[in-house]
Parts: C-alpha cells; sequence; structure tokens
C-alpha cells in the first residue's frame, strides 16, 4: 500500500469538514492544492481541490459538531434503493450524491479524471462513485471508516471500478460496522487497512472483528496514525 498517498487522503478527507470557505481555501493550500471550489447545502458538503498530481473531490463527513440535521438523517435513513439488475445502495448516503457531482462536473472540463475521497459519510458516498463517472475518469478512491453502503450486487457490477478503491477502518470503530441490523449491507469484497492503535494490519472486509468504540471514529485518530505508519514505511525505504 501507498501509505503517503493514503495519508495525503485522509488529510484531504479531513479538511473537507471545514464549513467557512475562506477556512477551507486556507486548509486545502496549507496542504499544497490549488482552492477550487466548496460545494455546501443542507446535507452534503465537498471540496474541489488539485495539484499537479491530479483533481480530487474530498467529500465531508457529517457536520455534526455543526449541528448539521440533515447530515444526520442520511446517516440514520438506511433503506434500499434499488438501481436495477438487483443493485441497492443505502438511500440517505445515495441522496445528495447527485447534487455533489453535477457541481463537481461543472468546475473541470469534460472527461477529467476525479480522484475521490471522504471519511464516515464521506466514505460512503466516495464509494458511490461509479455511479457518476465513467470508469475511464475514476482516479484514487479512498474511503476512511465508511458504513456499510451497498449490497453485493453493487460490489459485483462495479467490481472493477472499485478495484482501486483504499478502505480504511480505525480501531474498533462504533460506526465501521453500520447498519447493523440489515444484513444486505456489506462493504466492498477485498482486503482493507485497519489501523490500530500501533501498526495496522491487511485483512479482508469480511474478517473485521467489530466495534463499539465512539473515539475510534475521528478522523484525527485516522490521520495521527497513518502519519505514524507512512513516516516508520518512509524510514525503512
Amino acid at each position: 500500500m501507498d501509505f503517503a498517498a493514503i495519508l495525503a487522503a485522509a488529510r484531504r478527507a479531513d479538511a473537507a469538514y471545514v464549513i467557512d470557505s475562506a477556512q477551507s481555501r486556507a486548509a486545502f493550500e496549507a496542504l499544497g492544492h490549488h482552492w477550487i471550489g466548496h460545494f455546501r447545502d443542507d446535507d452534503s458538503q465537498a471540496v474541489l481541490s488539485s495539484d499537479a498530481n491530479g483533481v480530487y473531490l474530498s467529500i465531508s463527513g457529517t457536520r455534526f459538531s455543526a449541528g448539521k440535521l440533515g447530515d444526520l438523517l442520511d446517516d440514520i435513513d438506511t433503506r434500499p434503493v434499488s438501481l436495477g439488475e438487483g443493485v441497492e445502495v443505502t438511500r440517505g448516503a445515495f441522496d445528495g450524491c447527485a447534487d455533489i457531482w453535477a457541481w463537481a462536473k461543472a468546475q473541470v472540463p469534460a472527461g477529467t479524471v476525479f480522484n475521490v475521497e471522504g471519511h464516515s459519510l464521506g466514505g460512503w458516498r466516495a464509494t458511490y462513485t461509479p455511479l457518476f463517472l465513467p470508469a475511464a475518469q475514476i482516479g484514487a478512491l479512498h474511503a476512511f471508516e465508511p458504513p456499510k453502503g451497498a449490497n453485493a450486487a453493487y460490489f459485483q457490477k462495479y467490481a472493477s471500478e472499485l478495484a482501486r478503491l483504499v478502505v480504511v477502518g480505525n480501531g474498533a470503530d462504533v460506526w465501521f460496522g453500520y447498519p447493523r441490523m440489515d444484513g444486505r449491507w456489506i462493504h466492498r469484497p477485498g482486503e482493507m487497512l485497519h489501523l490500530l492503535p500501533t501498526g495496522y494490519r491487511i485483512i479482508d472486509t469480511s474478517a473485521w472483528q467489530g466495534g463499539l468504540v465512539l473515539g475510534d471514529h475521528d478522523i484525527d485518530l485516522v490521520v495521527s496514525r497513518l502519519a505514524a505508519i507512512a513516516s516508520a514505511a518512509a524510514a525503512t525505504a
């Protein structure tokens, strides 16, 4: 795994939470990016940025501390949306994605390749990227601590488009196993990066042991643990 790239994506996912546009611009410029724009509505937020390596859509997670009720309602609405051929996704996270993508596509030239990342609700939505982009326009995908957002048929249909999706779980995060009561919802089958208090392990998403620790659902903690891993990897390279 490219830990430097994963860390960079996590830092963008963290910066995507900033609500004030001027502060958002400053946060992305501090990461060495050109800030293209800021999308915000009642239940969604995202930032479009670029650097020498490409264009990035960074989707915010739940803006809980800002009291954004729409975000919270999206989190709890796990009713299925049927997309045909047996494919289903969760309604709350799916709703709003079309508006994000319509805005993002309007900011850049047609055919632009998008690298997409997000934490929590943002990672949930990043997993839906193949619903809004053709395969040729999908770059790197990173989902940090996403809940389970689709059924097996979805991941089978978009297996090639999601082959590069990096799924990152942290510790015993309470929300990584959400929703718990409906067995149709799963994570992308295949390997995931599981961050530990010291170090990490690479496991299949189905092998994650579960957890109920609210404090592990924290993008700042994810960034901190990834920074330590990336630093150790660079020192031994």
